[in-house]
């Protein structure tokens, strides 16, 4: 295990821990994002109690939805580089990445376009470049042949 080993695996870590950190933001609120009152443009106490139900319960479910990514991301992480994947398994994995980490970064962009609501375009795009970073160190590291 060389140098580009271990920088493959804290990359493909790191973007997993920033889905966490999401995800655990998203299950604690009580209420909409400050971008989403910007984007609705009415704070959480001017909507509906019955719409503010069905928002809390998708603000849930996308918490909950990237919690799941995250530790599928893990084990499948584990997986690669613990169980002597292959470069098939690894190409298969960013393939994953790639599908799990692009589509909220698309709705951020479509809701911003939108709304102009400063949504998290930036930290979405962190993740796609660390496990873009984590798929070259892992090729550059020769283990995945």
């Amino acid at each position: 295990m060389n140098l580009f080993f271990w920088l493959a695996l804290v990359s493909y870590a790191s973007a997993f821990l920033i889905i966490i950190f999401f995800s655990i933001a998203y299950l604690s609120r009580s209420d909409f994002m400050p971008y989403h009152s910007i984007a609705v443009a009415r704070p959480w106490s001017e909507v509906e109690p019955r719409m503010q139900v069905l928002l809390l319960a998708l603000i849930k479910v996308t918490g909950w939805a990237w919690l799941a990514v995250a530790t599928a991301g893990f084990l499948l992480l584990y997986l690669l580089f613990w169980q002597n994947g292959g470069l098939e398994q690894l190409i298969v994995f960013q393939l994953y990445c790639f599908v799990a980490v692009t589509p909220p970064i698309v709705v951020a962009c479509y809701v911003r376009q939108k709304t102009l609501a400063p949504t998290p375009i930036r930290s979405g795009a962190l993740v796609v470049i660390l496990t873009l970073l984590g798929f070259t160190f892992a090729l550059l590291s020769a283990q995945f042949t």
